[in-house]
């Protein structure tokens, strides 16, 4: 499957920055964002495999040059890596972040069974019925220690996977650039 986006822009610069300046509300082509996060959120939404991508690009022929398309190929794969290494550096973090909390998660459990097994033993809290209140609030917070990691490890990586996924898919799309007026 290949996506097909066709993106109408004032200068090549807008494929990277929005422009506010030449932005027009009221032009039913004007994106309104950037040219890359319009590719970018609607690519991100695939799952494991995002498709093919083309974009023809649509600037007017003034601001066409022989190596337009070229450049802007260029600074998109150039622009993807920087986006592709970012999104490594915190996938790294994701992953060094949430070892660190499931070892301090293991650790609040292990001072946890201990205490239960303090509670369980001992008659220093002579009424069962506030002992097993005791017990089970260290059962709460024994999740509520767990639930971060667990969750993270689960399912808080996939957003970042996506991305790479899409950054991945934009660097090697197919670019092509045309002049405005040939499509009207």
């Amino acid at each position: 499957m290949t996506l097909e986006f066709d993106l109408h822009l004032q200068e090549p610069k807008e494929l990277f920055v929005f422009n506010a300046d030449t932005y027009d509300p009221f032009d039913e082509y004007a994106l309104g964002e950037a040219g890359l996060d319009h590719l970018v959120s609607r690519v991100i939404g695939f799952w494991f495999r995002p498709p093919q991508v083309r974009a023809r690009i649509f600037l007017p022929a003034a601001k066409i040059q022989p190596d337009t398309e070229t450049k802007l190929r260029r600074a998109m794969q150039s622009f993807c890596d920087d986006l592709l290494v970012e999104n490594k550096r915190e996938r790294v973090e994701f992953v060094i972040n949430n070892i660190l909390f499931l070892v301090l998660a293991l650790i609040v459990l292990a001072g946890i069974v201990w205490g239960q097994s303090i509670l369980n033993e001992t008659d220093w809290i002579g009424d069962s019925f506030l002992r097993s209140t005791f017990s089970y609030g260290l059962d709460v917070l024994a999740w509520v220690a767990l639930w971060t990691p667990i969750s993270a490890f689960l399912l808080d990586w996939f957003p970042l996977f996506r991305r790479f996924q899409a950054y991945r898919t934009l660097k090697n799309m197919d670019l092509y650039v045309h002049p405005e007026n040939a499509n009207m």
